[in-house]
């Protein structure tokens, strides 16, 4: 005789105790009536079969509890039953047994003897004497801790036991008997007819059937497709078959892939919220922070861990809580929806020394669990804050500067045209006194300090018109460039005569500008090509001009509003090359006064003009050939 026996026979009051508080506690209230809390009798039975080989007392017990029990007692209640019971019992005998050699011999016999117990109500179950058939211990054992819906019925469609997993497809609940139900509700009609006229053939003849149903759920009506197999086994002692029908559904395996999705998904996500720049964080539908990445770790100088769970207005925007985005952010989280979701908005964020610092944030509302979760895409902007300011700064510098530059050129240029003025008054007075004295050497000097004067004069007046493009500019309107340019040769038409030279003006556009600086543009253009003439060869001035295509101005670089190019090209004297940038540069001169009058402005005015409208100037030349001025203008703008 073993020790378990005697562990069995010294504690059955206190083992059959400690098993009725267990099921009175997990709500199997039905066996527990049904024995009356007394499990002794149960406890007798396996010491019977333990020492005696006896399964009588067992037979006689599950008979009593069924009676006791009624159709309010199932046999999953006494599976779970038996379940419980042999729990309590194993645990007394690992405190009781040290010898690890006999701790395995009376487990395996508590297994044994618990598996008789549970023979005994499996055959009590089933009722008349026809219909019990044996249900193995092994396959019990299994369908117990199945979690796929497992079915063991007669060979009618009688079904006996049912597993919770298949109780909850079949829509019955945990304590609801089955013995006077068929499996024919739990099916589809055409799934019905199939089972009888198929499978149970199949499984009488082969002793296996596989095959597509759809099991119904008999509360919801609902139909769910379901892979089946069907396996007749049978028992060796009674040679009675039984037909075990095991259900795998669908789902469950579409579960399962969606279950490596799912985990797939997730290691993606870590992986994105690892390697990402920027700080990432996730709160849930309480407004507590459940997801923190590396990056935001670096941002906030914050740990991970020390901020899972904690509200992400208290720690990292204490600001939204004063501007009242805390409880808006609460009100998207509880309604789904919001108008700040999926916008970029600057924020004021803080780290964990307090100090705060300017953050663009985007938010982003989805579900988890059901439930709403918002995530936080944060960028740190102090870098680009920062030189957002230095260039606000610099920019309002140099505006000023310009400004005051501008008004200096104007101011000096218009105070310096008074004394001018009575400089050459009084030496034209002084020159008619000489003259009348006949002082040659007098009349001499005056001629030139009257020169040096006018030529102050006309410096003076092109700096002051230089200054007025910009300062004393019109509006844009639409200006025919065409009529411009024939006034302007009719204006020149006695200095064209002069010089036995002639002016071709071709087709030209018409566009939005400031028809006051146009003629100037056309004047110094055109003037310039009339001076800079060569010796004994009449100058011919050409102009004209047409609009650029889309492709010549991407290949220029140049915006996609339209634009038009305007060419004056002349068979004058031409410059050097490496001269180009000094041309447009205001009082350069290329050559000697004495050989080309002028004050080195009018270029200088006309790349003003060109990029006050937008444009731009420039010019190819090649000495004793001629030069083309180009200029650049946009054909339409909203300057003024």
């Amino acid at each position: 005789m073993t020790q378990l026996p005697d562990i069995l026979r010294a504690d059955e009051q206190e083992l059959s105790k400690l098993l009725a508080e267990k099921l009175q506690r997990s709500g199997y209230e039905p066996l527990v009536r049904a024995v009356e809390g007394d499990f002794g009798p149960a406890l007798e039975a396996m010491r019977s079969f333990l020492e005696a080989g006896d399964r009588g007392p067992a037979g006689r017990w599950a008979r009593g509890v069924c009676a006791a029990g009624g159709g309010e007692l199932s046999f999953w209640h006494l599976l779970v039953g038996l379940s419980g019971l042999e729990k309590v019992i194993r645990a007394r005998v690992i405190e009781r047994l040290d010898s690890k050699r006999e701790l395995l011999v009376a487990l395996r016999q508590l297994t044994d003897a618990v598996d008789v117990l549970r023979r005994a109500c499996a055959q009590e179950i089933l009722g008349g004497e026809d219909e019990r058939l044996p249900v193995p211990v092994s396959l019990l054992r299994l369908i117990d801790l199945a979690s796929d819906p497992f079915c063991l019925a007669t060979t009618h469609g009688r079904p006996f036991y049912l597993n919770a997993a298949a109780r909850q497809v079949f829509g019955l609940e945990a304590d609801e008997p089955i013995q006077d139900a068929t499996l024919e509700p739990f099916h589809a009609p055409e799934s019905w007819n199939q089972l009888c006229r198929d499978a149970v053939t199949e499984v009488n003849r082969q002793g296996c059937w596989a095959g597509r149903t759809q099991l119904r759920n008999r509360r919801t009506g609902q139909l769910v497709e379901a892979d089946t197999k069907m396996y007749l086994l049978r028992d060796p002692l009674y040679q009675k078959p039984t037909c075990v029908a095991i259900v795998h559904h669908l789902c469950s395996r579409q579960e399962r892939k969606l279950d490596e999705a799912l985990r797939e998904a997730l290691a993606t996500r870590h992986a994105i919220l690892d390697t990402s720049l920027d700080p990432i964080i996730t709160i849930n539908y309480e407004g507590k922070i459940t997801e923190f990445n590396k990056a935001a770790e670096k941002v906030f100088g914050r740990q991970r861990q020390k901020v899972i769970g904690r509200s992400a207005s208290e720690i990292l925007f204490p600001e939204a809580r004063i501007a009242g985005d805390d409880s808006r952010i609460n009100r998207y989280l509880r309604k789904g929806e919001g108008s700040m979701l999926g916008q970029r908005r600057e924020v004021i964020a803080q780290r964990a020394n307090g100090e705060t610092f300017p953050a663009e944030l985007a938010m982003t509302l989805t579900r988890e669990h059901g439930q709403p979760v918002m995530t936080f895409f944060v960028r740190d902007i102090s870098e680009r804050k920062a030189a957002e300011e230095a260039e606000a700064r610099h920019r309002e510098e140099l505006e000023r500067s310009n400004r005051e530059l501008e008004q200096f050129a104007y101011v000096a240029s218009h105070d310096l045209q008074e004394p001018l003025r009575k400089i050459r008054i009084y030496a034209e007075r002084l020159e008619g006194e000489l003259e009348k004295q006949a002082a040659l050497g007098g009349r001499e000097y005056t001629q030139r300090i009257l020169d040096a004067a006018q030529r102050m004069q006309a410096l003076v007046e092109g700096l002051l018109t230089l200054s007025r493009v910009t300062t004393e500019g019109q509006q844009f309107v639409q200006v025919d460039l065409k009529q411009v340019a024939e006034e302007v040769v009719a204006d020149l038409e006695v200095r064209i005569e002069e010089v036995g030279g002639r002016v071709e003006v071709r087709k030209l556009p018409v566009i939005q500008a400031d028809p006051l600086q146009m003629r100037q543009l056309f004047q110094n253009l055109i003037g310039n090509a009339l001076k800079f003439r060569r010796q004994d060869v009449p100058p011919v001035v050409k102009v004209y001009g047409r609009m650029l295509s889309e492709a010549s101005q991407l290949a220029r670089g140049t915006p996609k509003e339209k634009q038009c190019r305007i060419t004056v090209e002349d068979n004058g004297i031409g410059f050097e090359p490496k001269y180009l940038d000094r041309v447009f540069e205001v009082f350069r001169r290329l050559h000697p006064r004495d050989q080309y009058s002028g004050t080195g402005v009018g270029l200088a005015i006309c790349k003003r003009i060109a990029e006050r409208h937008g444009g731009a100037i420039t010019a190819t030349s090649t000495p004793g050939q001629g030069s083309k001025f180009t200029v650049i203008l946009p054909v339409a703008h909203g300057k003024s």
